[in-house]
């Protein structure tokens, strides 16, 4: 039987509940209420506490999602005078793509989407540069403030997600460039793209390898129906749309933006109700391992560390769950065929 036999899905009930939480903030400090989103999504909990037991549900969070970037998108409109990207603007773009018949397609289709609004939501387009493809999204504001930040980035993560849903393939991002500072808070990004975000760059550019542009849409329209029900806020806690090698990513980095720890793969078996054998299997069918999606994990967290000039790098190794600094530097070579070292020489540079 082919990839895409039946088998019971594996659930996890775990959530990006810092990127709630940062969204919520964000709502109260543009003068609007935290507590009054939590309870039109039905929570049954204040703000206040919801950051003391950082945990919500996958209804909540998709409801509580949902306002908060409503709220937000009115705040950027009524601060700067810039529209965003809306649900229904999104709905239509999903469903042009879906009628594409490569990835290449559906990037010239998102350029000439933005195109058709005269710059008012922004700008799109894509260059090719030999093996790596560059897609850059802009937004039309000058202003690099906090909300423009968590309204853009969910976007762009979501978008990342769909555009791998298309082609039935893994996120195909692997190196993501931003506009905005560095935020205060890293927990804020870490879950959304498994690949090495720079901040501070002059555009916002995705880059990813060019033989993915002639990679097939293989989902139809109806198999998008289904999906647009709560599209786009719950895409990336979709059970049956994303790999479960996806889902165990985020998984592992929301454990550990709690505890400070990667959970072991006892642990994770455990976030999706099933045995430490059948999720060892089932990655396995994937072409993938816990072991290398925990070091996607350090590794991740390591780069984002190394951007911290006061930290050793002995103490990101240990921060970032190596055994110990000469283990991170083997794995960070391996990575980005450079030292931790040079990497950080080369990031604070810029």
């Amino acid at each position: 039987m082919g990839k895409h036999k039946h088998v019971s899905r594996l659930r996890c009930e775990e959530v990006p509940v810092d990127l709630l939480i940062a969204l919520l903030g964000c709502v109260a400090k543009a003068g609007g209420s935290a507590d009054g989103i939590l309870r039109d999504a039905g929570a049954t909990y204040r703000f206040r506490e919801l950051k003391r037991r950082r945990n919500c549900t996958i209804a909540e969070f998709t409801r509580a999602n949902r306002l908060c970037n409503e709220y937000l998108r009115g705040h950027i409109l009524a601060t700067t005078g810039c529209p965003t990207l809306n649900e229904q603007q999104f709905y239509l773009l999903a469903k042009c793509l879906a009628a594409c018949s490569d990835l290449e397609e559906a990037l010239r289709t998102t350029a000439a989407f933005f195109a058709m609004f005269e710059g008012r939501i922004g700008e799109a387009h894509f260059e090719v540069r030999g093996e790596r493809v560059h897609l850059h999204i802009n937004p039309p504001r000058r202003e690099k403030n906090e909300a423009g930040f968590l309204v853009d980035i969910y976007g762009y993560a979501i978008l990342q997600i769909f555009l791998g849903w298309l082609l039935d393939e893994q996120p195909i991002f692997d190196a993501v460039d931003l506009i905005y500072p560095q935020p205060a808070r890293e927990s804020v990004h870490l879950g959304l793209f498994d690949c090495p975000i720079r901040f501070g760059q002059p555009s916002n550019r995705f880059s990813f390898r060019s033989d993915l542009l002639s990679q097939p849409v293989v989902r139809d329209q109806a198999s998008l129906m289904k999906l647009l029900a709560d599209f786009p806020f719950n895409l990336m806690l979709d059970e049956e749309q994303r790999k479960l090698c996806d889902r165990v990513y985020t998984a592992m980095m929301n454990s550990y933006m709690r505890s400070h720890m990667l959970p072991t793969i006892d642990d994770v078996a455990k976030l999706f109700r099933t045995s430490t054998w059948t999720l060892r299997r089932r990655l396995t069918e994937e072409g993938t391992a816990y072991s290398s999606i925990k070091k996607k994990c350090q590794l991740n967290l390591a780069t984002e560390f190394l951007k911290r000039s006061e930290m050793t790098i002995d103490e990101i190794a240990d921060i970032a769950n190596f055994s110990d600094a000469n283990a991170f530097r083997r794995a960070f070579h391996q990575w980005t065929g450079c030292s931790p070292t040079a990497y950080r020489k080369e990031l604070l540079a810029v």
